[in-house]
């Protein structure tokens, strides 16, 4: 419930150093072998080139999190906001001012970051592995990646940037899956 009243709160983004014209590609994950942060990194730099008003926010925390840190300092100065490990009543908020989730890993049940960034009405790319097919549904809510696949996951994050409208598409979508086809009650 939360989540389908998650807003884009200015305030939140202005204390995060969020700008209102930043394009936020955001993460909720451990910092941990196969949760795909070193894919994100690896194309994380070129894709700011591309667009310069992006942010990175990244929700989690792990024994990798020191090593991205500096990765963001030496090739994203300003550009990724670390923060930690938050309670679970706070990641609505956070998942309302991103403007798409990327779900990178590559062994992983049915996340629960990708049923909430939906109901958020946010749009998603995923891995297609496990159950991330359940709710990432290709061309639908987001787009759906062969793990590794870096360069897919770069021309679709900056498709996502410049298409305002494919990401309203999709997130509405995937508002209406989560609505219709994982209320509550049923997962429960």
């Amino acid at each position: 419930e939360p989540f389908l009243n998650a807003k884009n709160d200015p305030a939140l983004r202005a204390k995060l150093g969020i700008a209102p014209d930043d394009f936020v590609i955001g993460k909720v994950a451990r910092f941990f072998e196969n949760k795909g942060h070193d894919d994100l990194f690896a194309i994380a730099p070129t894709l700011a080139l591309t667009y310069p008003h992006l942010k990175f926010l990244l929700v989690g925390d792990g024994n990798l999190r020191p090593r991205f840190e500096r990765l963001a300092q030496q090739y994203l100065p300003g550009q990724c906001i670390f923060t930690g490990l938050v309670p679970p009543g706070e990641v609505p908020a956070l998942i309302g001012i991103m403007d798409v989730l990327v779900h990178l890993s590559r062994r992983e049940g049915l996340a629960r970051t990708l049923p909430q960034a939906l109901a958020s009405g946010k749009p998603v790319i995923a891995y297609d592995c496990d159950g991330a097919r359940e709710m990432c549904r290709d061309g639908e809510t987001g787009f759906l990646l062969k793990a590794g696949d870096t360069q897919r996951l770069m021309d679709r994050l900056e498709q996502l940037a410049f298409d305002s409208r494919l990401r309203e598409c999709f997130g509405t979508r995937g508002r209406e899956l989560v609505k219709d086809c994982f209320p509550v009650q049923r997962m429960v």
